[in-house]
C-alpha cells in the first residue's frame, strides 16, 4: 500500500491516472485489508498457519508480478484490493504464531520484532523502491518485489513448520489424520513399555495424586515428529467454522479488545493521511523531490519506528516482570500501559510538526523529525495494544485480531478519498493540527483502561470462558 504511493509521480504521467484514482486505489487496498481476514482466518484455526502463510504468500508474489504489468485503472484498483485480501493475514497470523510460541514476559519483545518489521514495508522499502523507480522506473520496483516474495514462497514451503500445537491423548481416536494416528502410536508403545506408574510407585506422592494414573517421562520419550510430519500442509482440528466466524463480532464486548482496535485504527489511519501528503506535497513547490526524494522522506519515521518499538517490546517486557514482582509475584496485563504515556503524547505531536513544517516549506529535516516522533508513539503504542491483547484474552487470539484488523481497516477506508479534498479546502497547518489533537486525545484511552481494566476483567470472566467453550477444540490447551 505505502509502496505505490511512492510511484504516483510516475504513474499519473505513464498510465494518465489522477491523483484521485490513485487515491481510490488505495480504498480498494484497505478494504481488502479489512474484509480478508473474515474470510482466511476461521481456516487458519481450523487447518493450522502453515497453510496460510504459503496461500497469502503466494497471492502477494502473483499480484505484484501482475502489478509490474498493469497499464489500466481497473487494474489498478483489482491489483490493490488482492493486495489487501492476501495481506490482511499477515497481522492477525503473526499475532498468532505469537501466543504459539511465547510467554508472556516475551511477548513484548517479540511483537516488537513484528512492529518493526511490518514498519521495514510501510517505510523503508518504499524508500529504496522510490531510489530503484527514480532509475529504472516503478515497474521494476514491483519486479523486485514480485522476486522476494517468490522466494519467501518457497522458503514458507520447504522450512515453515506448523506452529499450531494439538495434543494428542492416549484413548482419543485420531482417525482423520494419518499423522496425528502415528504419534498416538508411539504413545500407546511408550506406555506399554512401562512409563505407566502402578499404585506401588504412588506412595511418595501426596495424598490427592495417589489414586490416580501417572505418567512418567524417562528414555522412553516418543522421537519427534518427522520432516514430513512437520511440513505438513494443514493440522485439522475440531473448530466449528461457523463459530470461528462469528466469534470475532462477539470480541466487541470486550474492551481489551475495542481499546487494542481503537488504539490501531488511530495509528493506521495516520499513518496512511500522512503517506498520501508525503507524495503529494513533496513532488511539489518548493520541495520538487523526484520519486527517489518523496522515498527517502520516510526514512525519519523508519528511524522513530525503530526506537517505537524498542521501547514498547523490550522496556515493556522489562516493566511487567518488575511490577509483577512489586505485586507479589502476581502479574496484570495493564502493567504494560504504564510505558505509553510518552508515546501517547509524541504521537499528536509529530503529526503537528510534520504538517506544519511541510505546509511552510521549511527544510525537510523538520517535517522528517516530526513523521520520527509520529512514528515512535504509533509503534509503541500498537506494539503495548496488541501484546495487551494476548496476555489477557489469548484463547481467541485469532477472533481478536479479526475484530482488530476489521476496524483498523474500516475505520481508514475513506482517509485516502478525502485527503486532496481536504487540502484544497484548508492548510496543511490546520489539518496536522486538528488531527495531532484527535490523535493524542484517542492515544490517552489507555488511562481508563489502566484504573479499571482489572476489575473489568473480573466482571467478564464468565462471558469469555463460555465463548472460549464455544471456539475451541476438544482437548486443545494453551500456555500461559
Amino acid at each position: 500500500m505505502t509502496m505505490q504511493v511512492v510511484f504516483w509521480q510516475q504513474m499519473t504521467v505513464e498510465l494518465d491516472m489522477t491523483y484521485d484514482e490513485l487515491n481510490a486505489g488505495v480504498s480498494f487496498n484497505v478494504v481488502g485489508l479489512a474484509m480478508g481476514c473474515f474470510c482466511i482466518i476461521p481456516f487458519t484455526k481450523k487447518y493450522g498457519r502453515r497453510s496460510t502463510y504459503i496461500f497469502s504468500t503466494a497471492v502477494m508474489a502473483a499480484t505484484s508480478w501482475w502489478s509490474s504489468r498493469m497499464r489500466t485503472v481497473p487494474e489498478m484498483y483489482l491489483t490493490n484490493l488482492l493486495f489487501g485480501l492476501a495481506g490482511s493475514t499477515n497481522e492477525t497470523i503473526a499475532e498468532i504464531t505469537i501466543a504459539d510460541l511465547f510467554f508472556v514476559h516475551q511477548r513484548g519483545l517479540a511483537n516488537g520484532f513484528y512492529i518493526t518489521s511490518v514498519m521495514i514495508g510501510n517505510f523503508l522499502a518504499p524508500t529504496l523502491a522510490g531510489v530503484q523507480a527514480a532509475s529504472m522506473g516503478w515497474r521494476w520496483a514491483y519486479y523486485t518485489v514480485g522476486i522476494i516474495l517468490t522466494i519467501l514462497f518457497l522458503l514458507f514451503i520447504f522450512f515453515f513448520e506448523e506452529t499450531k500445537y494439538v495434543p494428542v491423548s492416549v484413548g482419543v481416536s485420531t482417525a482423520g489424520d494419518p499423522d496425528l494416528q502415528e504419534t498416538q502410536n508411539k504413545l500407546r508403545k511408550t506406555k506399554s513399555n512401562g512409563t505407566a506408574s502402578h499404585p506401588a510407585n504412588n506412595r511418595q506422592l501426596p495424598e490427592k495424586y495417589k489414586d490416580q494414573d501417572i505418567e512418567r517421562i524417562g528414555p522412553q520419550i516418543p522421537l519427534p515428529n518427522k520432516y514430513r510430519q512437520r511440513m505438513r500442509f494443514s493440522t485439522p482440528t475440531e473448530e466449528s467454522l461457523l463459530s470461528s466466524c462469528v466469534a470475532p463480532f462477539k470480541m466487541a464486548l470486550f474492551p481489551h479488545v475495542v481499546f487494542s482496535a481503537i488504539q490501531c485504527a488511530n495509528a493506521v489511519a495516520f499513518l496512511v493521511l500522512l503517506t498520501s501528503i508525503n507524495s503529494i506535497v513533496f513532488a511539489a513547490a518548493p520541495y520538487n523531490f523526484s520519486t527517489a526524494g518523496v522515498g527517502l522522506m520516510l526514512i525519519g519515521p523508519f528511524i522513530g519506528n525503530m526506537i517505537g518499538s524498542a521501547y514498547g517490546g523490550i522496556f515493556g517486557d522489562w516493566i511487567v516482570v518488575r511490577l509483577a514482582r512489586k505485586n507479589r509475584g502476581i502479574f496484570e496485563p495493564e502493567m504494560r500501559l504504564y510505558v505509553l504515556f510518552i508515546p501517547a503524547l509524541l504521537m499528536g505531536i509529530g503529526v503537528v510538526i510534520f504538517g506544519i513544517t511541510a505546509d511552510r516549506g521549511m527544510h525537510w529535516v523538520y517535517p522528517s523529525i516530526g513523521g520520527a516522533l509520529f512514528a515512535f508513539g504509533m509503534s509503541s503504542m500498537m506494539d503495548v495494544s496488541f501484546t495487551i491483547v494476548i496476555d489477557t484474552y489469548k484463547a481467541t487470539t485469532a477472533e481478536s485480531f479479526v475484530f482488530i484488523t476489521f476496524i483498523r481497516n474500516a475505520a481508514t477506508i475513506g482517509v485516502p478519498f478525502g485527503v486532496v479534498p481536504w487540502l484544497n479546502s484548508m492548510s496543511l497547518t490546520n489539518i496536522s493540527i486538528i488531527c495531532g489533537c484527535v490523535a493524542t486525545t484517542i492515544c490517552f484511552l489507555f488511562i481508563p483502561l489502566l484504573i479499571w481494566g482489572r476489575d473489568i476483567r473480573v466482571a467478564l470472566h464468565a462471558r469469555y470462558d463460555k465463548l472460549v467453550a464455544e471456539t475451541e477444540s476438544v482437548g486443545v490447551s494453551e500456555r500461559t
